[in-house]
């Protein structure tokens, strides 16, 4: 066969072949979908520029309106919370027309970002996922989007100023019917716009302004190999204080004061520190300024007072935890600590942990 011959035979079968790929690739442009390109209800929203958000749900009964002058469009009155960015990072607002017992407590990073910002930031509005436009308010009520059974969701940039995202969040759509039965998602609509979309979401979206599922209740968390020194004090030590420290890159404890007493046992000391890694409180009870009585409640003076000293960039961070009796229907111990302004409650379980007597506990024999 020629040269030439051939090339033609390999053309022909290069453009036979090119026809079943030429379709597959249109068939996937067709079914293939740009993110970026996609039209969002937010379009640019990012978490960087909001410094506070408010969370809504109507209140199941809603004050009736009085006066010849009442607003034919009632105020709607919300359990709400809000949160705020400082900088201690995020923390529980006080909301405008009620009160708080955890105004000023930490908040967890984390579900802001799953149960917040990733909605806002996902939600699109295009003719896939618009369902209504321009509804009526009898519409928007069938579709739980009415002011007076919307759940809001409102985020104020970090001067305070600027709402950068309002929305209203309805009926999950699985609930709603109308063949839409199948459909992870709820209608929502941006403040201001009475288009009905339907937002299908990744996952579950958990809307609640109940403020204890928000709260970090993580105190602080620890490499162990960085703590310098531990002290515990206790039932069993009266008014002494045992201080256990170890140097850098060494593993062996040592203990201050204590010549009276055999060797350290080391593993004693290192399990103490292992139980320090991660603390949590089981509750926050009240900001230490409404303390009240912290004698009675075992905290004046407390009943275990623990101390350590964590090296963190070249410096010692200091931690302590001073803890008190244990509460009458709970199985917690009152508890104080010195990266909180708030009293706290602790497991029983833990505080279990340090009862041991220490001396016996954590030292050998000494030999006679």
């Amino acid at each position: 066969m020629s040269i030439k011959r051939s090339n033609t035979v390999l053309g022909v079968l290069c453009a036979v072949l090119a026809v079943p790929t030429l379709l597959q690739l249109r068939s996937e442009a067709e079914t293939f979908v740009d993110v970026g390109r996609i039209p969002l209800m937010f379009d640019g929203f990012t978490a960087d520029n909001v410094g506070s958000i408010v969370l809504g749900r109507p209140k199941d009964e809603q004050p009736e309106p009085r006066g010849q002058n009442a607003p034919k469009q009632p105020q709607v009155a919300y359990d709400q919370l809000v949160l705020k960015l400082t900088d201690k990072g995020w923390l529980i607002g006080q909301p405008a027309d009620a009160a708080t017992e955890l105004a000023g407590a930490p908040a967890r990073k984390g579900k802001i970002e799953a149960d917040v910002f990733h909605h806002l930031r996902s939600i699109r509005r295009d003719p896939e996922t618009l369902v209504q436009q321009g509804a009526s308010e009898e519409q928007l009520a069938e579709y739980g989007l009415d002011e007076g059974h919307a759940f809001v969701v409102r985020c104020v940039d970090r001067a305070g100023k600027t709402v950068v995202a309002d929305l209203l969040v309805g009926k999950d759509a699985s609930e709603w019917g109308k063949g839409t039965q199948g459909v992870r998602g709820v209608f929502v609509r941006q403040r201001g716009s009475d288009d009905v979309v339907l937002y299908e979401w990744e996952k579950p979206w958990r809307r609640s302004v109940d403020e204890r599922e928000w709260l970090d209740r993580v105190l602080f968390q620890l490499e162990p190999d960085k703590v310098r020194r531990l002290s515990v004090r206790n039932a069993s030590t009266g008014d002494r204080t045992f201080t256990f420290t170890r140097e850098a890159n060494r593993m062996s404890w040592q203990a201050q004061d204590a010549d009276d007493l055999g060797a350290v046992r080391q593993s004693e000391v290192e399990g103490l520190v292992q139980r320090l890694r991660y603390v949590s409180a089981q509750s926050f009870e009240r900001p230490m300024s409404r303390a009240g009585n912290m004698q009675a409640i075992g905290l004046y003076p407390p009943g275990i007072e623990i101390a350590i000293a964590v090296e963190q960039g070249g410096e010692l961070r200091e931690i302590e935890l001073e803890v008190g009796d244990k509460l009458i229907d709970r199985n917690e111990h009152y508890l104080t600590c010195s990266e909180s302004d708030f009293l706290l409650t602790w497991p029983a379980s833990m505080v279990a942990q340090f009862e041991l007597d220490v001396a016996q506990r954590m030292f050998d024999p000494k030999p006679k």
